[in-house]
């Protein structure tokens, strides 16, 4: 069975009410992340804006198959469960604006729809800005792409320009300019969650581009290409690139990079490390070079392009099993390394890689389950699988990758892969 052939049979299932309803059941029942990442229709990353998303790429290389008409419901679904207090991208109204956007697909549709989530968006946009641009040290979700300024910065970039969006490259372009040690975007200690407090008791800098900062590095290299630079943004990009470049681990042949660098870090660290880190999207080496390969791209700067180029084609010459991915999803999983394979082969004109993408592809295909409520299931950390309907932990992400590039707009600029 082909890619394509699974990716559609999957989004069949989510588009079947009865069997979305029961797998949105089992994830809460299966799933140990259930209670801090419900089901929330509203949300991009596992709600229902998420399925719209994949809704509009079905449209897109299924045109006239009524993919469209699957994924407005789904969208109004969303809309009618948003809170006005949600501006972000992955749960809040910036990512019910990009499904609309990827739904109309270039056609006069949802203009109203993103008028209004226009107006309510650009407001808590300029007010975050302001206060992170006198930010010295700051959360990761005041400028991640998940919570943060990066990714409300995303959407606006896919409407038409205005001084929301000014507001946001200007405030994150102040975070990325500076020099110094620690760097103005570092996480001090008492603003660390999660397991990097445990790891970083005393603060540090994010290399995650789902959280740290090759996600602002990457918006703000996209925001040149597409013609809506801001004054300072190529001296940010320089410095962000070149801590970044300084900061990898792995080979000259294969480099790497760490999730964290510490805050008493004493200084560049490129040595050699035993064992190449997990190949993810979230954290992960392939966010980095993606991250490095389009502030290249923005700044005609070749050493940058090369160092991402030799990063992705180390992952890709490495045994699967050494990728370290256990999952199948978009964020932390194979579907994600699917996607960046996808995207460097294309780039690069690289036959390895686009091999390397069309067995990964083969074999997220084979994992097709027809007794299962979604076509499979996805592992959580110990081994548990469960059926997920989230697009970015969940099945729904392993469908699009599935579906290739495709021409047009395209539903991984919220990965800021494009």
């Amino acid at each position: 069975m082909t890619a394509e052939k699974v990716a559609e049979l999957i989004a069949d299932r989510i588009n079947d009410p009865v069997r979305l309803s029961g797998a949105v059941a089992a994830m809460a029942r299966q799933s140990r992340y259930a209670d801090v990442l419900p089901w929330r229709p509203a949300s991009l990353s596992g709600g229902s804006a998420g399925l719209a998303v994949v809704c509009a790429a079905l449209d897109v290389h299924r045109p006239g198959d009524g993919w469209d008409r699957a994924g407005h419901q789904h969208l109004a679904t969303a809309v009618a469960a948003s809170s006005p207090y949600d501006v972000s991208l992955f749960s809040g109204l910036a990512g019910i604006g990009l499904a609309a956007t990827l739904l109309a697909g270039g056609r006069p549709r949802y203009e109203r729809l993103l008028s209004s989530l226009d107006a309510a968006v650009g407001p808590a946009v300029i007010s975050a800005a302001r206060q992170l641009r006198v930010a010295d040290g700051c959360a990761a979700s005041d400028h991640d792409l998940i919570s943060g300024l990066t990714g409300t910065g995303a959407y606006l970039l896919a409407r038409p320009r205005g001084d929301a969006l000014t507001a946001a490259l200007t405030a994150l372009t102040r975070l990325l300019a500076g020099t110094g040690h620690p760097r103005s975007w570092h996480t001090p200690a008492d603003m660390t969650v999660g397991t990097l407090r445990d790891y970083f008791p005393d603060g540090h800098h994010n290399c995650g581009i789902a959280h740290g900062v090759p996600g602002p590095l990457a918006l703000l290299a996209l925001a040149i290409l597409d013609g809506a630079e801001v004054p300072g943004a190529r001296d940010a990009i320089e410095a962000t690139a070149t801590w970044l470049a300084d900061h990898r681990v792995g080979t000259a042949d294969a480099p790497d990079w760490p999730d964290a660098v510490a805050l008493d870090d004493p200084g560049p660290a490129r040595s050699a490390t035993a064992e190449p880190g997990r190949a993810a999207w979230c954290y992960g080496s392939i966010g980095v070079a993606r991250s490095l390969w389009l502030a290249g791209t923005a700044l005609g700067r070749s050493e940058w392009r090369d160092l991402a180029a030799r990063t992705i084609r180390a992952v890709a010459a490495r045994p699967p099993e050494r990728w370290w991915l256990t999952t199948s999803g978009l964020c932390h999983g194979r579907a994600g390394l699917l996607r960046v394979l996808q995207r460097f082969a294309a780039d690069l004109d690289d036959p390895a890689l686009a091999a390397t993408a069309e067995t990964l592809a083969a074999r997220l295909a084979a994992e097709y389950d027809p007794d299962t409520l979604l076509g499979m299931r996805v592992a959580e950390p110990g081994g548990v699988l469960v059926d997920h309907p989230g697009l970015l932990d969940g099945v729904p992400g392993v469908a699009l990758a599935l579906l290739g590039p495709a021409p047009g707009p395209s539903w991984d600029r919220m990965l800021l892969l494009s």
